[in-house]
């Protein structure tokens, strides 16, 4: 069998990245992180030497690395090289990863704890938007939220495909009202969230008041009652992760 490439030869070192190959090196970086291999405060190895660990080439590095900042899981600093931030200047993109890798321990919470932080803040969020947004949907403006919550029970068999269609009922009710801000907001936390959605795939099923919970909300905004229709979706949301969390037993 020919020898493996030394990533930091010049050959290797000047090679384009691809996007397979950073998502790979990327991927690999954070899980060492999250599962303690490099704990916050702690200096990653010199550039070479992560080339050589990970068989990748300086490019692909860098560009990880890159990405590792845009989380905030990672700083450069003068005389010390990159360094891991404390935990608690994380993104939130990083939640996913964190309850697929994280390994328990006494300065770590419970990661049935922090999935039950993460549908907390979705409840807040969708909730306090809707309040602050329901008022500024047009009339006949519920007409796509109402096609994903159909296509979203159309699909509830599979998981991932519910929860994605589930939150653009959201998305375009934010899109009706014109907030691209609003927009923009739930297009990142339902990025996490659907990634936690797949990690959870299966644990309970939609609950079967699902169509007639958005019918109610849906038509409370068109009749302009838009405390009802916040009401509605908050109550919805605490029983359906109520039983989610119930049904994760302590342990994710």
């Amino acid at each position: 069998m020919a020898p493996k490439p030394d990533p930091s030869s010049p050959e290797i070192a000047s090679e384009p990245a691809t996007s397979t190959q950073i998502e790979a090196v990327f991927g690999a970086l954070v899980a060492d992180i999250v599962r303690g291999t490099y704990p916050p405060g702690t200096r990653l190895p010199a550039e070479r030497e992560l080339s050589r660990m990970l068989g990748a080439s300086r490019p692909t590095l860098r560009e990880a690395l890159r990405r590792l900042d845009e989380w905030n899981l990672v700083a450069a600093r003068r005389g010390s090289g990159i360094v891991v931030r404390e935990m608690r200047e994380w993104m939130i993109e990083v939640l996913p990863v964190y309850l697929r890798h994280a390994a328990p321990g006494p300065e770590r919470p419970p990661l049935v704890s922090l999935a039950s932080d993460m549908l907390i803040l979705r409840r807040f969020m969708l909730v306090d938007l809707l309040r602050a947004l329901a008022g500024r949907v047009p009339a006949g403006g519920t007409t796509a939220a109402r096609a994903h919550a159909e296509r979203a029970w159309q699909v509830r068999a599979d998981a991932h495909a519910f929860a994605s269609e589930d939150f653009q009922v959201i998305r375009a009710l934010a899109e009706a009202a014109g907030s691209l801000p609003a927009m923009w907001m739930v297009n990142r936390l339902s990025a996490v969230y659907l990634d936690v959605a797949r990690h959870l795939s299966g644990a309970v099923a939609p609950p079967a008041e699902y169509p007639e919970v958005y019918e109610r909300t849906l038509s409370h905004i068109d009749a302009g009652d838009y405390d009802a229709a916040s009401r509605e979706v908050n109550d919805y949301l605490e029983r359906h992760d109520g039983r989610l969390i119930a049904a994760l037993g302590g342990s994710v």
